[in-house]
């Protein structure tokens, strides 16, 4: 009866030290031993980086800019992604609007999106006169983040033909191309034949013309290019 009883004390010591160390095991913190024989507690993220459109990580938040936005047309002002895909001569036409109040100075350029796929326009419209024979038409300063368009939405660039005083000539015809992601470059899009207004047979140029990046909307656009050197 001893050897029994000292049998059964022994296994019951032994129970409960084995309870007890499984109680201090899970009250542990995960973590690796450091060879001191003292466990130190992993490291834990705080967020989960998630891979944006555009190659770059985030929190999951937006990748787009918040300082753009949409304006009644279905489209917006953002930042976008090389996922991306770019407006083309295959997906947009081009119509314009002259100016009459201001003797003829200004031109808006009204894109709209013909295809069935939102599409984008990158930075300003690569314009030129009379088949190319004038050069490329620079950028005037303005607001220039990309801009995606809807099927059916319009997106808008304004234009300063010329200054007041300043000498000019005139041209019968224009043409549009739309730039890829590739800055001043245009690989996706071929030159678009752009009619002149109805009201106008020729429009009148300095040395200088300039033109707006795109923008979704029109009111914005305008007060750009009425902003512009000799606008009023």
């Amino acid at each position: 009866m001893r050897s029994a009883h000292k049998s059964w004390k022994t296994y019951a010591l032994g129970a409960a030290a084995l309870t007890a160390l499984l109680s201090a095991t899970a009250c542990e913190p995960a973590g690796t031993n450091n060879g001191t024989g003292a466990i130190t507690p992993s490291a834990t993220p705080s967020a989960t980086a998630s891979t944006q459109p555009g190659g770059g990580t985030g929190t999951g938040g937006s990748s787009q800019d918040s300082g753009g936005g949409s304006e009644n047309s279905g489209g917006s002002s953002s930042t976008v992604g090389e996922s991306a895909t770019a407006c083309s001569d295959a997906n947009i036409s081009i119509a314009t609007t002259l100016y009459a109040h201001d003797s003829a100075r200004h031109l808006l350029l009204t894109a709209t999106n013909t295809g069935d796929k939102e599409c984008t326009l990158y930075r300003y419209p690569i314009v030129r006169f009379d088949n190319g024979r004038e050069d490329q038409v620079g950028p005037m300063e303005s607001e220039t983040k990309a801009v995606e368009i809807g099927p059916g939405k319009k997106a808008y660039a304004g234009m300063l033909l010329f200054r007041t005083g300043a000498p000019t000539e005139a041209v019968e015809t224009m043409t549009v191309s739309l730039q890829g992601r590739v800055s001043n470059a245009d690989p996706d899009s071929g030159p678009i034949e752009v009619p002149l207004p109805d009201e106008a047979d020729f429009l009148n140029i300095d040395d200088n013309p300039a033109v707006s990046y795109w923008n979704v909307s029109r009111e914005t656009t305008e007060n750009y290019m009425f902003k512009a050197a000799g606008g009023n």
